[in-house]
């Protein structure tokens, strides 16, 4: 790797530029907070949000691993579970790893977004499934934004 004798600043983005989208969506009769992460391949939801809508979860056969996105980065998936996922007047059975995500109680992948061709609509802050859109919450970095916690089904139980 060649590498410049002087340092440099690191570019900013204005915290705008850095929102992601979330919803909430309806599991197992619970509200869950839901990231809607185009970077991630798997769906899951958290423990703490198995324990609060009451899901039974199984023991997977074969365990793997969930690779974050830097070298070394990674968790153990240990657990997985049907949950019946509700959106705008439809609903329907989806696999989900159980896993410990931090910030939100659900997380929606690519193989799902893709498979529902959804559309992440940054210009008008909206999630569109097929014909439908659904109003998202602009979610500022979490080091940056303490609404994110507010929201989480897990500080609701504890309320």
């Amino acid at each position: 790797m060649a590498v410049y004798k002087e340092s440099r600043p690191r570019p900013m983005f204005p915290p705008n530029m850095k929102e992601c989208l979330a919803t909430f969506v309806k599991v197992g009769g619970q509200e869950a907070w839901t990231l809607w992460d185009s970077e991630s391949t798997t769906m899951g939801i958290t423990p703490s949000f198995v324990d609060v809508a009451k899901i039974t979860v199984f023991p997977l056969k074969n365990p793997h691993v969930l690779q974050l996105g830097t070298v070394g980065s990674h968790a153990s998936i240990n657990f997985g579970t049907y949950i019946d996922v509700a959106m705008h007047g439809s609903s329907q059975w989806e696999y989900v790893d159980v896993a410990n995500f931090d910030r939100y109680d659900m997380i929606i992948g690519t193989p799902f977004m893709r498979s529902r061709k959804v559309i992440l609509d940054f210009e008008n802050d909206t999630i569109k499934i097929g014909n439908q859109s659904i109003p998202a919450t602009k979610v500022l970095v979490p080091d940056t934004d303490d609404r994110v916690c507010r929201y989480c089904a897990t500080k609701k139980k504890q309320e």
